[in-house]
């Protein structure tokens, strides 16, 4: 159903919102780890010419970029946890969409994208179980 369909595509549209925050979180770390190992590496390398390490400034601004990458940690780490809540929104409607289905197939797809229940476990209408999800009673 289209339903179904938009519910699917806002779920993948938050996976890449996720995947793109991870990427940049990710880059934003490795650039840091190059930064602070090219650092070392000039600094062991002047020691060798016989010069000092690093000049008081250049210590400095090391220090300030540090602490700049070091305060960008908790806005990261923010923006990750808003995006997994904003993940879970759509994806808890889908699977709910996914119970409540007519087509059995689509039933059994929801029990297997929360296999671990850990979806059901947090929403209420979502605790029917798997063997009553759809079905019609009859009365004969």
């Amino acid at each position: 159903s289209q339903v179904l369909l938009n519910q699917l595509r806002a779920v993948f549209d938050q996976i890449i919102e996720l995947q793109n925050a991870q990427d940049a979180m990710y880059r934003a770390a490795l650039e840091e780890l190059q930064l602070r190992l090219q650092f070392e590496e000039r600094k062991k390398q002047r020691e060798l010419e016989g010069k000092w390490g690093v000049t008081a400034s250049e210590d400095e601004e090391e220090s300030k970029r540090m602490k700049e990458f070091q305060d960008s940690i908790p806005k990261m780490c923010s923006q990750l946890r808003i995006l997994t809540h904003f993940y879970q929104v759509p994806f808890r409607l889908y699977i709910k969409l996914l119970t409540t289905s007519s087509d059995e197939s689509l039933r059994f797809l929801s029990f297997r994208l929360d296999f671990n229940e850990h979806y059901k476990a947090r929403e209420p209408r979502l605790r029917v179980s798997l063997g009553t999800r759809g079905r019609r009673s009859s009365h004969m």
